[in-house]
């Protein structure tokens, strides 16, 4: 076969692949500044900031208390009996390790009430995405956050999913005025590249 007749037969049946990679639309948004940028996100962010603020407070005040207890031990050691200074010490390491558990639970506790906050927010973006896509005739829409390295700045949707999101698309019938109701949280596919 000729080297024509070869570049004939490729172009012939790579057209289609061609064709096809064209009708391809990506897009993405930036869901972790849609969180902080809608109404409801911000309201989550500063319900947590409070419980996270009242939790911290009342760690430093056992931590604060415990140091002062240490101080005080370290002042009276030579005066009191060693089974003393052993018992005490024993007292303020069962105190010290209670602090401890108390900010792990803590962090726990948090990062759980943040799922469920911020879970039925994404869970409606989720549904304002899935409809951007299908009306806008999308492919494929990404999170930035999962790794978009680059993007040409029209493929970014956050703002129009910013601005449906707190003009009340995407909430259900049972939730309305507010976000919808407990599930899992909507996830976009990882970060797009065009």
């Amino acid at each position: 076969m000729s080297r024509v007749a070869l570049v004939t037969a490729f172009l012939l049946t790579s057209s289609p692949i061609i064709a096809h990679a064209e009708d391809v639309k990506l897009g993405f948004v930036d869901l972790r500044r849609a969180l902080t940028e809608t109404e409801d996100g911000r309201k989550a962010t500063a319900n947590l900031k409070k419980v996270f603020d009242q939790k911290q407070k009342e760690l430093d005040e056992q931590q604060e208390q415990l140091k002062k207890d240490i101080e005080d031990l370290n002042k009276k050691r030579t005066l009191l009996p060693a089974d003393k200074v052993r018992d005490k010490e024993a007292e303020l390491q069962d105190r010290m390790q209670k602090v401890q558990q108390s900010y792990v639970r803590s962090q726990q506790d948090l990062s759980t009430k943040e799922q469920e906050a911020t879970g039925k927010i994404l869970d409606r973006m989720g549904r304002i995405i899935s409809k951007i896509a299908s009306t806008e005739n999308f492919t494929m829409i990404f999170d930035k956050q999962q790794g978009v390295l680059f993007a040409k700045p029209h493929l970014d949707l956050t703002n129009e999913l910013i601005r449906r999101y707190n003009a009340g698309e995407g909430a259900t019938p049972a939730a309305a005025g507010g976000a919808a109701p407990a599930g899992g949280a909507a996830k976009a596919a990882p970060a797009a590249k065009k």
